[in-house]
């Protein structure tokens, strides 16, 4: 199977950082947050080899030269595709034809955000993919089917305190002020921790059936070269259970951590967490 990584777009929340560096170069704890993710996924047999999608511009041949010579010491073949800054959509379409050509003739492909670290636990995610798109889980008309797998978690650390306050009906004050002249008291205050997630949330990690692109094809893409722009989450993703197409959940679980790299400043503040990230997938 092979892997993508998707490592262009703005960087928008890592400026100043992104003005002279792409974001997946961001350093965490001495290495570019793009390299613990490369190295990751080359542990897995299951992935034959990997594509990185990024601009040919001088970020992101960053990336390019960064990679150059390392392909040995990985231990799986890396090739670089363009990003012609036509959306996340537009960048995994860019993979296609390279899906297609040589022996990857492979029904599914692993996407991942070039930002996102995580310890996903992927041969089991696989394992999940082919049970259900071969049907040996039983009669789920799901045979052959299947357009992907989206990872998702159901709890996060929050980055503020929570406080519990006294219900309005208790208090026996009134300061004037703009709420209803009401300033409720703080019964408790709760530090940073765990909250569970009403819906759970889609972290840039998926396994996509190559019958994907057949949604890609659907955005007028007559005028692709030309410009169009597209976003998987909001275009395609989004589409796919309105239109009857089948996408399933693969849950995190409670002990696997993940973590979105968006600034060298958001890793600063949040180094225990990534420690607790690099611990778990266990890169030399």
């Amino acid at each position: 199977m092979k892997a993508i990584l998707l490592a262009g777009g703005h960087g928008v929340r890592a400026k100043p950082f992104t003005d002279y560096l792409p974001k997946a170069l961001i350093p965490v704890d001495g290495r570019p947050v793009i390299d613990y993710i490369v190295r990751y996924l080359a542990k897995f047999p299951e992935i034959s080899d990997l594509s990185i999608v990024c601009e040919f511009d001088r970020f992101g041949k960053q990336i390019i030269n960064y990679f150059e010579g390392k392909e040995t010491l990985i231990g799986k073949s890396i090739t670089f595709i363009e990003d012609k800054k036509n959306g996340t959509g537009g960048a995994l379409l860019r993979v296609e034809k390279n899906l297609r050509r040589g022996s990857n003739q492979d029904d599914a492909c692993l996407v991942w955000f070039a930002d996102n670290l995580c310890a996903l636990k992927i041969d089991d995610m696989i394992r999940k993919y082919d049970t259900i798109n071969n049907n040996s889980m039983g009669n789920t008309g799901y045979n052959g089917t299947i357009i992907g797998m989206v990872v998702v978690r159901d709890e996060r650390f929050e980055e503020t305190g929570r406080v519990v306050l006294e219900k309005e009906k208790d208090c026996d004050y009134n300061i004037g002020n703009d709420n209803n002249g009401i300033a409720p008291l703080i019964k408790e205050f709760v530090e940073k921790g765990k909250v569970k997630l009403e819906r759970p949330e889609a972290v840039g990690i998926y396994l996509f059936s190559k019958r994907i692109f057949e949604y890609f094809h659907n955005q007028s893409l007559e005028t692709y070269d030309d410009g169009l722009c597209f976003d998987l989450s909001h275009d395609i993703l989004e589409q796919i259970p309105r239109t009857g197409g089948k996408l399933f959940s693969f849950n995190l679980g409670e002990n696997i951590e993940w973590i979105d790299i968006e600034s060298p400043t958001y890793a600063e503040r949040h180094k225990d967490i990534i420690k607790k990230v690099l611990s778990q997938m266990d890169i030399s």
